[in-house]
Order: C-alpha cells, then sequence, then structure tokens
C-alpha cells in the first residue's frame, strides 16, 4: 500500500511539472527576439504582409504626390526628393523600410483654428477616394523608434517630431506602383506631418 501511494505521488508531481512546462515555453510578448504579429487588417498575417490582399485601384489619381490641402489649410515647407527611404508599419512589431519618390509637407491651417481631427478625416477620406487602404492607426512603434534612433533617417528630420505622436498609414495599389500616404498628427504644434512615398512595383 506504501509503494502504490508513493507511486501516486511520483506521478502526481510529474504530471503538474509538465503543465508547468508547458506554461512557461510560451513566447514571451515584447521579448526583443520574438515577433509577435497581430493583425492591424484583414492584410496582415501571421508571416507579415501580404501585399497581394490590397486590391489594384482603377480611379484616376492624378498627379503625384495626389492630394491637396483640405479647404482652410495649407501644405508649407515642402519637400521633394527622387529617392528616399521610410519606414512603415503594420502593427508593434513588423517594420518595413520603403524607397521610392517622395513628398512631405507640413499642414497648417489658413484661417484662425486648427482642427487636428477635421484634417485627419478630411485626408482619410480622399485616400480612401483614390483607393487606398488603411494598413496602421496609432502611436509609434517600439521597433520604429529604435530604428529611427539607430539609422537616423533622413525623412524623420523632416517631420516636426517622429517619436511621440500617433500615425495614419496607407497604401494605394495600381497596377504599376505602391504609393506609401502617411498622416502624423496630435502635434505640440497646430500642424499634421503628410508624407507621400511611390514605389515601383513593376
Amino acid at each position: 500500500m506504501r509503494v502504490y501511494c508513493f507511486i501516486l505521488i511520483v506521478v502526481s508531481l510529474a504530471s503538474g511539472s509538465c503543465t508547468n512546462d508547458k506554461k512557461n515555453k510560451g513566447p514571451i510578448v515584447g521579448s526583443a527576439d520574438t515577433l509577435q504579429v497581430k493583425s492591424a487588417t484583414p492584410a496582415a498575417s501571421a508571416v507579415g504582409f501580404n501585399l497581394d490582399l490590397v486590391p489594384i485601384s482603377t480611379n484616376e489619381l492624378g498627379t503625384f504626390p495626389y492630394l491637396k490641402a483640405p479647404e482652410g489649410y495649407k501644405f508649407s515647407s515642402d519637400k521633394n526628393r527622387k529617392l528616399e527611404e521610410k519606414y512603415y508599419f503594420y502593427n508593434d512589431s513588423l517594420v518595413q523600410k520603403v524607397s521610392g519618390v517622395y513628398y512631405h509637407s507640413r499642414v497648417y491651417q489658413s484661417g484662425d483654428s486648427f482642427e487636428d481631427t477635421y484634417v485627419v478625416n478630411q485626408f482619410t477620406k480622399e485616400i480612401e477616394k483614390l483607393g487606398g487602404v488603411q494598413i496602421y492607426s496609432g502611436g509609434l512603434p517600439r521597433a520604429a523608434a529604435e530604428l529611427i534612433d539607430k539609422e537616423k533617417p533622413v525623412y524623420a528630420e523632416d517631420m516636426y517630431d517622429p517619436m511621440p505622436y500617433k500615425y495614419k498609414q496607407f497604401i494605394i495599389r495600381t497596377s504599376t506602383d505602391i504609393i506609401w500616404m502617411e498622416l502624423c498628427h496630435g502635434l505640440n504644434s497646430n500642424e499634421i506631418d503628410l508624407t507621400i512615398m511611390q514605389e515601383k512595383h513593376l
């Protein structure tokens, strides 16, 4: 009987140990070598971002940079470059460096008042009319902040401040190009950073 009880105790302890091991072997959220990919849009998947799931726009885009300032607002300090590199995000972990034709502007009010939410909503509507799909909305991901701090990309110098603010990023996919658009807003100043990049796809 003693031997039987002893076997039961050993089996019970071993079973509990296996359960704890299984619990402890899961991925650690936020660890440096664990990529936690959470879907930002239906186009994001466990293996990254599937561009093929973004529909091809057949809408008339006009000429680069495709957008104009909303009524009562104006572009200022425009930067145009034939080639620049910029970071785009799909979630808090997945960051991609994009190269292409580059446009950056700061959007200010032409009248007496500045309304951040109104300007962001107007640009969002215009981008969606062109066939744009939103891929990110939120603060600057830690992975992107670390890259900016380490690599000090030129585009970050064009911005009011790339670090602590809100982002909305979009993709317009055509048969020949991928157009990346970004609004950086919620700044400590009455302005919004608008960036547009055109990357040759074919």
